[in-house]
């Protein structure tokens, strides 16, 4: 009795051990972990998403909603992301539409994706296309990657996914063209917007204040505080090439006045 009770203690102070050890993880690896987790239980989803797009597009794009967007707060929830959202109302219902924001962090993409009511497509980095699992889903959601060594070939790639936001897939950009990791605001990229304003879709000014403290700040994990301010929609297409540079500057401090 006296040895199975001994062999017990040795066994619960092991299983206390490795659980100690599994807590004093930094959070970045156990989020990190938690991510990986997260990412291969999605693959039994895209199974269902591949025969559904070949019986109903709107099927799809409800499917493809409902499971990216729940995806997306569910990440912003455990890397602590505590949002304040402020214009809600200036959203438009229109779905030939292209949002234009700041860009601080990784972190924006899944936030835009969460607050708004339908599923965008973003303009990427080609490098994002390699990591597994997260290009599987790039696809379905009509996101364009390009290559900043092509200038010429990535805009040519931007015109075209602006012809399917014509066509009801809303657009995502940032005219930074990087993070800016921080709180300042980067030169907008006139190229690509310069398709916007000839295009007829509705403009979408966000602001993104404070996401960068969610990762970029210190390159490690933490909580924080996030606002999020959408401005009115831009409607309005300028042709000549001085409309080009006063719409960008304009959409630049609409955007700017939205941050710290």
């Amino acid at each position: 009795m006296i040895q199975r009770q001994s062999k017990l203690r040795i066994i619960i102070r092991k299983k206390v051990t490795i659980k100690m050890k599994f807590l004093s993880l930094p959070k970045d690896i156990i989020l990190g972990l938690y991510f990986w987790i997260l990412m291969v239980l999605t693959l039994p989803v895209y199974l269902v998403y591949l025969p559904l797009q070949l019986i109903s597009e709107k099927a799809t794009r409800r499917y493809l909603y409902f499971f990216i967007h729940g995806w997306a707060r569910h990440v912003l929830a455990i890397a602590g992301a505590r949002l304040e959202i402020n214009g809600w109302e200036n959203i438009p219902s229109t779905l030939q539409l292209a949002v234009v924001s700041n860009h601080q962090s990784y972190f924006d993409i899944p936030l835009i994706i969460a607050i708004m009511p339908f599923l965008p497509g973003f303009v990427a980095k080609k490098e994002l296309g390699r990591v597994p699992l997260l290009n599987l889903w790039m696809r379905p959601m009509q996101c364009v990657l390009i290559d900043r060594k092509k200038p010429s070939h990535s805009l040519e790639k931007i015109r075209q996914r602006v012809e399917k936001a014509k066509r009801g897939y809303p657009l995502v950009l940032f005219p930074e063209g990087t993070r800016s990791r921080g709180a300042n605001l980067g030169r907008f990229k006139t190229g690509s917007l310069q398709m916007l304003y000839t295009s007829g879709l509705a403009i979408l000014p966000v602001s993104i204040s404070g996401s960068y403290h969610l990762l970029e700040e210190y390159n490690s994990l933490r909580s924080g505080p996030v606002r999020v301010t959408i401005h009115s929609p831009i409607y309005e297409h300028q042709k000549g090439e001085q409309d080009y540079r006063d719409l960008t500057q304009r959409l630049r401090e609409i955007i700017r006045s939205g941050l710290d």
